[in-house]
Parts: structure tokens; C-alpha cells; sequence
């Protein structure tokens, strides 16, 4: 199988997520949804994965992470070395996204959220992200509670 069938068939993400039961149980249930998982618990690891791997497809963070960059700094970062990098942040103490600080296009979860519904928004968004449909379709921003950016 060609690397591009074993990407198409178990898209790579990178899941950023400082608290490690957290990170581990959303690792598994998206590795069970059928991505390969990578992990970071905070922005400086996840820099040196997006610079070391470049099979990554979407980035899933936390707005709140340790350190001095939080999830909006780390997403304006990878969107330096990758401009094209479908984005969702995930939160538990804010409500919604603060659109003048998150990257284009990049969607929202709110916590707790289950793995499936994580699973569909990434799944919407990289099916937008390759002209997976026209704009108002599933995946499109305001889609799972996201509002538009």
C-alpha cells in the first residue's frame, strides 16, 4: 500500500492537550475512529513534531496550555511552518472561540466533549480542507457549535 493510500486510510493528527488523562482518553478514541494519533502536551513539543513530521494533516489543541504560548499562539506558529494546517481548538473554561485570535477557518469544541464528535469535526475539516464541499455543507464553519470565524 502506498503511503499516500496508509494517509488517505488513517489521517495523521496531532492532539495537544496538557492534562494526560484527557490527551490519552481522545488519543484512543480517535486511533479507535481510525486516525493515527500523535501527541504533545504542550506547544513546544507539538512545534517539533509539525517540523519533524510532515504527514501531519490537523492539529486539535487546547487553548489553555503550559508554558508561555497557549493554543491560539501554537496554531498562528504552525500556521507559519504549515499555512495550510486545518485547525481545531478545544476548551473547557471558554465558551466559544475568540475569533480575532484563532487562525482562519479553525473550529471549536467545547469540553467535555466525546472522541466521536471530535472524530466528525476533524473529519469535516479536513474533507473542507481538500474541497470536501461547498460552503453551508457539514464541515462548514458554525457546523458542531463553531461559530464562523
Amino acid at each position: 500500500m502506498a503511503q499516500a493510500d496508509v494517509q488517505r486510510d488513517r489521517p495523521v493528527l496531532l492532539v495537544v492537550e496538557d492534562d494526560f488523562l484527557v490527551r490519552l482518553t481522545l488519543a484512543d478514541g480517535l486511533t479507535e475512529a481510525g486516525f493515527t494519533v500523535l501527541e504533545a502536551g504542550d506547544a513546544q513539543a507539538a512545534l517539533a513534531l509539525l517540523v519533524t513530521r510532515r504527514d501531519i494533516l490537523a492539529m486539535l489543541t487546547d487553548i489553555n496550555l503550559p508554558g508561555e504560548a497557549d493554543g491560539y499562539a501554537l496554531a498562528r506558529a504552525a500556521r507559519v511552518l504549515r499555512p495550510d494546517l486545518p485547525v481545531v481548538y478545544a476548551s473547557g473554561r471558554h465558551g466559544a472561540m475568540a475569533a480575532a485570535r484563532a487562525v482562519p477557518g479553525a473550529r471549536f469544541l467545547a469540553k467535555p466533549f466525546t472522541a466521536a464528535l471530535a472524530a466528525r469535526v476533524l473529519r469535516e475539516t479536513l474533507g473542507r480542507h481538500s474541497g470536501g464541499g461547498p460552503p453551508g455543507t457539514p464541515g462548514a464553519p458554525g457546523a458542531a457549535g463553531t461559530p464562523p470565524p
